[in-house]
């Protein structure tokens, strides 16, 4: 018995030791964990440190340098960036052997495809012709085409060769001047080469390149030449030219150049057009396509132009030239007209893929609504306000119900191991390290060339992580590959908050205005920069930036001050702001200043009587700003919804006033 009490006792002992020990462990090996964690994120933050050291010695000539600290990268995933920079910069003296290994062992990186181009360029250079076709990779570039078309002419390999030339030569562009070799082949051996001449100078003028076809004829005899000359002036100055060929002799080549002039002429001033074509028209024996495509090209004009004719000219296009823009022209001027039975009828009478678009179904209960058919209206508005979109906001409204903007996360960060997915992912792995080294263009070619090797699901959390990483416009586009729309999360994320509600309360704009204006412009990209210049998170014009920094008494603004984020932030709202006081603090009209300038929106504006806001937007002649200020409304409202605001979409969208 004592025995058996000393051995529970022990036991017992053991028990209560262990029951203290085990939280220690736990805490211990949970501190250890941390610890591993915390060393391998202090190891990943200092190989980003020593490759933006590289880079920088490398871009300075510290060449020594650059290798000391190359071999302290040996690991990093996207080491091979630096070996690329350096091979990339001394390309020209590099041997074929280095090439093709360094090509050979990064074949799926995509920088390889780019260094394959300089190389190319370089034994182009060389006339190594036969090195060149071995490394052609008959990639979609007409430059890199057209010397390997000049390599197999330089080795005698012209089987087929003129129907490649033709191929590229019948462009309406000028092309590079590597082609020069070619076309000058092309010239001395094709059988027919004035027609060849003749259809690209037809599609020089098509492709409104005048001085290319103008070229071109230089190659014809001085007859032909006078030609060529006639339809310059005729491209140039159509008005004045058609005057003389009123009077011209009927050809064929005559009324190709009437038919051009005439076209031209009504993209500019369709009334003038349509009085010429009137008096033209019966003189000369123009095929029905010629007349055709006049027809329809003075009615679209006439509708772009706003000219009071152009429904009368719209409706009467018989059916087989009413293509999308026609019925899209008509049902705009019946909008604008508010002919809500005109509408109906165009409507119903729209093929099918138009019928079925969202703004269609809106504008069909719309006039149901405005000609008294209550039923039919609540049905169609009910059908679009489920949607969490510009007309399905529109649409609550109308039935005064909740937005249906309802949080679903696709998958959220914990729910997946980061370090293991990037692990079976090398190249979401380079995306993330090429994001973080400040080389962004090269983390989205990575990332670009990943999503094409994931699954819907390995996608969503491709985005989650592009997200967490604060990387937002690869996380707003890599959701929108999917089906998933209802992660406003990661679709319409609030960063930058301190620098956005600081502006906000100094400048009393609506914040989640200015989060609508700067997801439309740039998806909350700092660096982001367009083909026309626009700079930062809202896309301002160096122009702009420097007259908004001048009226707030600041210096004048170089492109880094532009692109940095409380000045872009700035800037943008002070702007923003200018356009609100200039238009009564309609959103509507603030967001089409913001896009197209305030002198294209006082054109716009109704000539006389008020004009429903829903109204003047959907008749807004460019579509790329009435996709911009819906857009702006729309996503505004999403943000109401997070930064946990209550704002109807139509109480931004005052009538449209004749007059600001």
């Amino acid at each position: 018995m004592k025995t058996k009490e000393i051995f529970l006792h022990n036991n017992s002992s053991k028990s209560s030791i262990l029951n203290l020990i085990r939280p220690l462990a736990i805490g211990l090996t949970a501190i250890c964990g941390l610890l591993v964690s915390s060393n391998i994120q202090a190891s990943i933050e200092q190989q980003r440190l020593l490759f933006q050291d590289a880079s920088y010695a490398l871009n300075t000539n510290q060449i020594s340098k650059y290798k000391r600290l190359l071999k302290r990268l040996e690991g990093y995933p996207v080491k091979a960036y630096l070996e690329y920079d350096a091979l990339r910069r001394r390309i020209y003296l590099a041997s074929e052997n280095e090439v093709s290994q360094f090509l050979d062992k990064h074949q799926d990186y995509p920088f390889s495809y780019r260094l394959r181009a300089k190389w190319l360029s370089v034994l182009a250079k060389r006339k190594d012709w036969s090195s060149y076709l071995m490394y052609f990779d008959n990639r979609d570039d007409t430059r890199y085409q057209c010397l390997a078309i000049q390599a197999r002419l330089s080795l005698g390999v012209d089987e087929s060769i003129n129907e490649e030339i033709r191929k590229i030569w019948l462009r309406g562009n000028s092309q590079p001047r590597e082609c020069d070799p070619a076309f000058n082949y092309f010239l001395d051996t094709y059988p027919d080469v004035e027609q060849v001449i003749w259809l690209r100078i037809d599609k020089a003028f098509e492709a409104r390149r005048p001085n290319l076809a103008r070229y071109l004829g230089q190659k014809l005899n001085s007859e032909d030449q006078l030609i060529v000359d006639t339809w310059y002036q005729a491209h140039r100055r159509p008005e004045k030219t058609l005057k003389s060929l009123a009077q011209s002799s009927d050809n064929p080549q005559n009324r190709i150049i009437i038919v051009h002039a005439i076209d031209r002429l009504a993209r500019k001033d369709s009334l003038s057009a349509k009085l010429i074509w009137a008096d033209i028209g019966p003189r000369f024996e123009f095929s029905q396509d010629q007349r055709n495509q006049l027809r329809q090209r003075i009615a679209l004009s006439a509708a772009f132009q706003y000219l009071s004719m152009a429904r009368e000219l719209l409706l009467e296009l018989p059916a087989d030239l009413k293509n999308d823009q026609t019925y899209l022209w008509l049902a705009r001027i019946h909008l604008r007209d508010q002919d809500w039975q005109g509408l109906i009828d165009t409507i119903e009478q729209m093929p099918v893929h138009l019928q079925q678009q969202n703004e269609w179904h809106y504008w069909l209960a719309r006039s149901y609504e405005s000609l008294g058919y209550d039923v039919q209206s609540s049905t169609k508005f009910y059908f679009l306000a489920n949607k969490s979109s510009y007309y399905g906001f529109l649409a609550a409204d109308k039935l005064k119900i909740p937005y249906r903007i309802e949080q679903e996360n696709v998958v959220t960060i914990d729910e997946f191991d980061e370090t293991q997915f990037l692990t079976e992912n090398p190249f979401l792995l380079r995306a993330r390290e090429l994001y973080f080294v400040g080389r962004p263009v090269d983390a989205r070619r990575e990332w670009a060339q990943a999503l094409r090797q994931l699954d819907t699901q390995e996608i969503k959390q491709a985005a989650v992580l592009a997200s967490s990483w604060e990387w937002h416009d690869s996380a707003i586009k890599t959701i929108a590959i999917t089906s998933h729309r209802s992660d406003y999360s990661l679709r319409f994320p609030t960063p930058y908050r301190k620098q956005v509600f600081n502006h906000a309360d100094a400048k009393e704009i609506d914040p989640s205005v200015i989060y609508g204006v700067m997801r439309r412009e740039s998806l909350f990209d700092p660096l982001a920069k367009s083909k026309v210049g626009a700079l930062g998170l809202m896309q301002l014009m160096p122009s702009t930036a420097r007259r908004v920094a001048r009226s707030l008494g600041m210096k004048r603004p170089r492109q880094s001050d532009i692109l940095e984020i409380d000045n872009n932030i700035n800037f943008g709202t002070h702007y923003l702001k200018s356009v609100l006081n200039r238009f009564d603090n309609n959103v509507s009209l603030a967001a089409a200043a913001y896009n197209a300038g305030p002198l294209n929106v006082r054109n716009w504006l109704p000539r006389e009587d008020l004009m429903p806001a829903d109204l003047w937007v959907e008749t807004v002649p460019f579509k790329e700003t009435r996709d911009y200020v819906q857009s702006v409304l729309a996503y505004a409202t999403v943000f109401d919804k997070s930064l946990g605001r209550d704002t109807l979409i139509s109480s931004r969208m005052h009538d449209i006033k004749s007059e600001y």
